[in-house]
């Protein structure tokens, strides 16, 4: 039996795979400034996949938030995250016993898990590979959480946790299509706020020990 893909679908297959791709490459850079990036490059497959959805549902709303999430997270975040940059240290610190090839190959693990876990569900309905989008957005996710807890650097968790949410949006933008227009803004103004508080975060750490690693905050655990 034949089964043919039409282009909607195509379309969302390929900007998942690019999505995972940039996710696993910030495990291969040490400079804040290449994550920057890395997440603007990201964000702009998020921002299109949108697009790609509103015109094929024909929804106006989601065009608009496509816009916006272009605007904001293309331009805007990057853009101030990397006026934090100035005067901070461009290299990431890097625990001595996870280097890039094993945190590349846990990425790779969590990848995995990821996709099984988006097999045992139960097949959404819609047009936009919902079994393969699920498997993205839960692999972003993970491999996102991963990146924040191997990286100590205020600035490289910022890029983590941003990263976090554009899987979340891609996950929603893709299986729930119909999402409140509200709702989505909500989640744009929400990595705002969240931006600008790690900022602040940054600028202290930075004032105090010229650097934003977070090793102050880790001596207060226990």
């Amino acid at each position: 039996m034949q089964h043919t893909i039409g282009l909607p679908a195509a379309i969302s297959g390929t900007v998942a795979m690019f999505l995972i791709l940039t996710q696993l490459a910030c495990f291969r850079s040490v400079v804040i400034g290449e994550l920057i990036r890395l997440y603007a490059v990201q964000s702009f497959l998020v921002a299109g996949i949108a697009a790609v959805v509103a015109v094929t549902t024909h929804a106006w709303d989601l065009g608009v938030l496509a816009g916006v999430t272009f605007l904001l997270k293309v331009v805007f975040l990057p853009g101030y995250m990397s006026s934090l940059v100035r005067g901070v240290s461009k290299r990431v610190e890097i625990p001595v016993r996870i280097n890039v090839t094993l945190s590349l190959m846990l990425a790779a693990g969590v990848t995995g898990l990821a996709i099984l876990v988006a097999a045992r569900l139960t097949e959404t309905a819609g047009v936009f590979l919902p079994r393969a989008d699920l498997a993205t957005a839960l692999a972003i996710i993970f491999i996102g959480f991963l990146l924040a807890i191997l990286r100590p650097n205020a600035l490289a968790q910022v890029v983590a946790f941003l990263t976090i949410e554009n899987g979340l949006f891609f996950g929603t933008v893709t299986l729930a299509p119909g999402l409140p227009f509200v709702i989505g803004m909500l989640l744009l103004v929400d990595v705002l706020v969240a931006v600008v508080v790690f900022g602040v975060l940054v600028r202290v750490l930075v004032d105090g020990q010229n650097s934003a690693a977070i090793h102050p905050f880790e001596r207060l655990i226990g």
